[in-house]
């Protein structure tokens, strides 16, 4: 049985419910991809459950809308995926 292949992704963390789904929220409505899924114990401790998945070349784009949005990413990493 084959599998799909694993990719890597990037994840975003946030220390609130309300962070994360405002930044849901606002990349998907400026075009930016994410999937929300639960918050990996591997980026930190101490983040609300949900974090956000998206293609690691979308990140500096991200980053940049958040931080214009004043939503404050608090913790970042990579994962494998399908």
């Amino acid at each position: 049985m084959s599998g799909r292949p694993l990719r890597t992704f990037a994840v975003l963390g946030f220390a609130t419910t309300h962070t994360a789904l405002a930044a849901e929220q606002l990349l998907r409505d400026l075009g930016v991809p994410v999937t929300p899924i639960p918050a990996p114990a591997s980026i930190g401790n101490g983040l609300c459950g949900i974090a956000l998945r998206l293609e690691p070349g979308d990140v500096e784009r991200a980053d940049t809308l958040l931080e214009r949005a004043e939503l404050r990413v608090a913790a970042r990493g990579d994962i494998e995926d399908v």
